[in-house]
């Protein structure tokens, strides 16, 4: 295998390049990307790079970094949990909407088959609870272990169910992570499926959303499945993003099985739990994530639980502190998380720069790492979605100012690029798709909308269509 040159500066791997050892995108020093030391049990990859290496000197400068983490396929067998299995027990909370728009078509079935595929999954002293909402909420299955019993039990209790009513989704929600907290175990997923509107109980999404924040907090992980085209993507998307889960819009009530499945199969499989990464920044740096599916606390930048076979990009915006002139600003860090098996592992990030220029010199051209800033514009236009998707259930003013401030945030960062007609083009088209977000209600607005909601949560969230596997 060929060695690789990684640049000190915007932190990019690449072939050793012909003739002067300077990097192809910024210009920077090139070194051998070096293996880990052999004492480096971490299995678990992550890296650094950085949008626009040159800064004015003597001012507060905004860069922006994209953090890469890369788990394998396959946990190594010394670190995998000590189970049969090699994954920890796993209690799975199914949260199902029974409304009446459950009933039409083949909604209801489909959802009861998928919970049905998804038992099937489950191991022996793994933990089940079933609850349903409609215009109230039950919990027809409380938490228990699971055995060749219960799974009668479970498929009986599902042919009883019956779709009719008004959707009580808050309510069903907080049955949901309370059953889940009452028997947490070490993997704890909450998964709620609707295809309507909220209409019973609390219906504020900020408000729903701060459960999912509750549960998070606890040990336990919700991600939402919204079916069809007439739910709220706004809140099944906060729901998820609070929850520390994923959101999945499912067009066709035939993709439940293969996404409710799909879901459950990322929580079974993790890969690192509890990851965190530790950035070194000078003091009085603010740390922003363009995600809020990733809470910072001072330096630090929780990604939570991550399942194998993920390649996790996390946007994270830096305002940093004056630095006088010809200085020279390194940025590195660590990733930090557990094992199935339950190790403390971590993981050294390579080190970016920031290089000061005198004021009177910089442009703002200059050090920009052009495919990294069009990697971060897509991060931004993904948030843009998110932002107005939530904005847009105050109604079509918010929405539409939601998206004025996103497309102007975009154009503002989009000016390291330069005068170029090609990126004014890319810029209006990224304002026109969001501009759909605030188009007046349809059946066609409503169905790219979700797809928007479902494109952008998957930017983010590292997320797998398993409908196309």
């Amino acid at each position: 295998m060929p060695r690789l040159m990684r640049c000190k500066y915007c932190g990019t791997l690449q072939d050793e390049p012909a003739g002067a050892k300077v990097c192809v995108q910024c210009g920077g020093e090139l070194a051998w990307e070096e293996p880990p030391p052999p004492t480096d049990r971490s299995y678990v990859s992550a890296q650094l790079e950085l949008d626009q290496i040159a800064a004015p000197a003597n001012q507060i400068t905004e860069r922006h970094l994209i953090l890469t983490v890369e788990t394998p396929d396959v946990v190594p067998q010394e670190e995998q949990a000590k189970s049969d299995s090699g994954r920890d027990a796993l209690h799975f909370v199914a949260v199902l909407d029974i409304s009446g728009s459950m009933s039409g078509g083949s909604k209801i079935q489909a959802a009861k088959q998928a919970v049905r595929d998804a038992v099937s999954r489950l191991q022996d002293g793994d933990t089940f609870s079933l609850v349903t909402f409609a215009s109230d909420v039950r919990c027809p299955l409380k938490a228990k272990r699971v055995d060749a019993n219960l799974r009668r039990v479970i498929a009986s209790s599902l042919s009883e169910i019956r779709a009719g009513g008004q959707t009580a989704l808050c309510g069903g929600l907080e049955e949901g992570i309370q059953q889940a907290v009452k028997a947490s175990l070490a993997t704890n997923l909450v998964l709620m499926l609707s295809d309507g509107q909220a209409n019973v109980g609390e219906t504020d999404v900020e408000a729903v959303g701060r459960r999912a924040v509750d549960a998070r907090a606890k040990g336990v992980t919700v991600s939402t499945l919204g079916v069809g085209h007439d739910y709220n993507e706004a809140l099944m998307a906060e729901i998820a993003i609070d929850g520390g889960g994923r959101f999945y819009h499912i067009a066709d009530a035939s993709q439940i099985a293969a996404y409710l499945t799909g879901e459950l199969g990322e929580m079974a499989s993790l890969a690192a739990r509890n990851a965190v990464v530790s950035l070194n920044l000078p003091a009085g740096t603010s740390l922003h994530a363009l995600s809020a599916a990733y809470p910072i606390q001072g330096h630090s930048v929780s990604l939570g639980d991550i399942p194998v076979s993920t390649s996790l990009e996390v946007v994270l915006r830096v305002l940093l502190p004056p630095q006088s002139a010809d200085s020279r600003l390194p940025i590195d860090g660590t990733l930090s998380y557990q094992s199935p098996a339950g190790s403390a592992l971590s993981a050294a990030l390579n080190r970016v720069t920031v290089r000061y220029d005198q004021e009177s010199v910089f442009a703002l051209t200059e050090g920009v790492v052009r495919p990294t800033v069009r990697r971060v514009l897509e991060h931004m236009q993904a948030s843009g979605v998110l932002s107005t998707s939530r904005a847009a259930t105050h109604g079509v003013t918010e929405a539409k100012q939601a998206i004025d401030i996103a497309v102007a945030s975009m154009r503002e960062y989009a000016q390291r690029l330069g005068e170029d007609e090609a990126l004014e083009e890319e810029l209006a088209e990224r304002a026109q798709f969001l501009g759909f977000m605030a188009a007046p209600p349809s059946a066609a607005s409503s169905a790219r909308a979700k797809a928007a909601t479902h494109e952008a949560m998957r930017r983010h969230r590292g997320s797998k269509d398993f409908d196309k596997t």
